[in-house]
């Protein structure tokens, strides 16, 4: 029985050793364990700050997306009233061309015309010429209607209006003399 407890004891001391051994080789292990852990915390606490950045950085995008959006609208109802403003100067541009070519029509029968004032000029002066020339030959017969130097070439007609009474049976006598034919 004696071998058989040094026997016991020769295994419980190996089984001791080896559950040592196996004990260190478990705290090993979970000293790697929490190691790992603590690291992969670290991590994981890293990535939830990194997360919480982009978070924060995506919000200031979204933000400037907006505002970009804004600044787009109203530059493109700028721009369609620039397009409008642009159709209606071009529109005034046309009429102003139109009206420079009319313009240029009348200045240029304006300029043939004003070739012609020198003609109508001389035509102005002999016709005002002749004009006086007739007034003055009219006044000279005024004067000599009012002072007739000539008495011979007029006499005086003698005769009297016969009364209403007379006029009414001459008539009455050329009615008869009318209907008798």
């Amino acid at each position: 029985t004696n071998s058989s407890a040094i026997f016991e004891a020769v295994v419980s001391t190996q089984s001791t050793g080896e559950l040592e051994a196996e004990n260190g080789k478990q705290h090993k292990i979970i000293m790697s364990a929490d190691a790992e852990r603590l690291r992969q915390k670290k991590e994981l606490d890293q990535v939830i700050n990194e997360r919480d950045i982009l978070g924060t950085q995506l919000i200031r995008r979204n933000d400037e997306l907006a505002l970009l959006y804004e600044k787009i609208k109203i530059q493109q109802s700028t721009l369609n009233k620039g397009e409008i403003q642009y159709r209606q100067r071009l529109e005034d541009i046309r009429l102003l061309k139109l009206e420079v070519k009319r313009l240029r029509r009348e200045k240029n029968i304006l300029l043939k015309s004003v070739s012609n004032v020198d003609e109508l000029r001389r035509e102005l002066f002999h016709v005002q010429r002749e004009l006086l020339r007739e007034r003055t030959r009219c006044k000279a017969l005024e004067e000599e209607l009012e002072n007739p130097m000539n008495i011979h070439r007029w006499r005086k007609l003698e005769g009297s209006d016969p009364s209403t009474y007379e006029m009414i049976q001459k008539i009455q006598t050329l009615q008869r003399r009318l209907i008798s034919k």
